[in-house]
């Protein structure tokens, strides 16, 4: 049964990916309460390199490097090691001592999600094209042989 549906190029395939998972992020930020500014929320930008022959190369997003010390919970003072003494101190004291800076996760897990969907896309594609071929190869030898 044949899908309606026109078939998508590679590059094309990433670029929607690569929208939507910018669109993720957006939302991420936006539920975490990331950035008064709205520079971070501006920087986003991705672009996709791909052969001549339209198979997917690289695909790059980019966005304010800031963004990076946000999903952490860094910066300003704040190194990767004091973050978990700063949770430990919230939990069990109820209060801070030190920094109040907590990470809002927005890039990390989105990002390794999103990935993960897109390796899928991919293999699905891919699994399809490998099974045309070998239909397209039988059907020429059939006919010859007929």
């Amino acid at each position: 049964m044949q899908s309606s549906q026109p078939k998508l190029s590679e590059r094309e395939i990433a670029q929607a990916w690569a929208k939507i998972t910018i669109i993720k992020w957006k939302k991420k930020l936006a539920i975490n309460k990331v950035g008064n500014s709205g520079a971070l929320l501006q920087s986003f930008q991705y672009s996709v390199l791909a052969s001549a022959q339209g198979n997917v190369l690289k695909i790059t997003l980019l966005f304010e490097y800031y963004g990076r010390f946000v999903d952490m919970g860094v910066g300003r003072g704040v190194k990767i090691g004091d973050v978990k003494e700063s949770a430990t101190s919230r939990r069990l004291s109820g209060k801070m001592l030190g920094n109040r800076r907590r990470p809002k996760k927005w890039y990390s897990k989105t990002f390794h999600a999103e990935v993960m969907k897109l390796s899928e896309i991919f293999a699905k594609e891919y699994g399809h094209r490998g099974v045309m071929a070998i239909t397209e190869n039988v059907s020429d030898k059939s006919i010859s042989n007929g």
